[in-house]
């Protein structure tokens, strides 16, 4: 039998060994961010949990201990938010945030997410959001609600996430999220094609448009590739930019010194200035 992902593995560690690298796209470095040692090697350490992750998911699978999984692979750079990012900051994520997931947990004294993730593999009981039912990336107390893989269908939630918390300032009501919090979204670059986004990004726009404050961030993951079919280039950057009252960034997510210093740029427009973008 094919095993697939010892395969992908093995190609892995041989590039990194020749140091057969992607051709960078961008130059930002630690010192341009002020990045201390200790965050890079903690983002890396994420990054590197989230990959050997999906190799025993796959392990685990083929001994039929494990039902349903959906790798990280490709998308480690989302780490860097799970960092920039404050754990109150609810999160809905794509599916392959693992890295995102496994570096938020360390902002937490009692989450182990390497721990969460392996019971959620296994369809433990135990599993902190899903008990078994669903393998999904979830946590109360890392305040990531739990979502399926249906694509883009968490974006609709959340907008009305990050509606409800001007709403509770304007009401005066009780609210479980922070007034200054963010609400983040990630999801996959053809995912902007489905009818649950559009119709999301275009009722940011017309929020927007009436000037009321609307503290979300979405985070396009855009590998290039939407379930094998190439995303055309630049589709993501020329079908979101031009969208009204929409503040657009974009980095490059092979370099996570990019990713930071972007991240810490949007956490700003949109903690205290409460504008809308979209980062890539």
């Amino acid at each position: 039998m094919l095993d697939r992902a010892n395969v992908i593995d093995e190609q892995f560690i041989t590039r990194v060994s020749q140091v057969n690298f992607p051709a960078a796209r961008s130059n930002t470095n630690p010192a341009q961010v002020k990045m201390d040692k200790k965050i890079a090697i903690e983002l890396f350490d994420s990054q590197i949990k989230s990959r050997l992750l999906d190799l025993i998911a796959r392990q685990l699978k083929e001994k039929g201990l494990s039902y349903y999984t959906i790798g990280s692979s490709g998308h480690e750079g989302n780490a860097v938010f799970g960092q920039v990012f404050r754990v109150s900051d609810m999160a809905f994520l794509h599916y392959r945030s693992g890295a995102f997931y496994l570096q938020r947990a360390k902002q937490a004294s009692n989450c182990d997410g390497v721990r969460d993730i392996l019971l959620s593999l296994v369809a433990a009981a135990a599993d902190p959001i899903a008990g078994g039912r669903h393998k999904v990336f979830g946590s109360v107390t890392l305040s990531i609600p739990p979502q399926t893989s249906t694509i883009a269908s968490h974006l609709p939630k959340a907008l009305g996430a990050a509606i409800s918390i001007t709403r509770a300032k304007e009401l005066g009501v009780l609210s479980k999220l922070p007034a200054d919090s963010i609400i983040l979204c990630s999801f996959g670059d053809a995912s902007t094609n489905h009818a649950s986004a559009q119709t999301t990004l275009n009722a940011c726009s017309w929020i927007a448009n009436q000037h009321y404050p609307l503290p979300l961030i979405f985070i396009c993951e855009d590998n290039g590739m939407g379930i094998s079919v190439p995303t055309p280039h630049n589709w993501i950057e020329s079908s979101i930019r031009q969208r009204p009252c929409w503040h657009y960034l974009s980095c490059d997510g092979l370099n996570f010194f990019d990713v930071y210093l972007r991240a810490q740029e949007a956490e700003y427009l949109a903690r205290i200035k409460s504008n809308r973008f979209f980062c890539t």
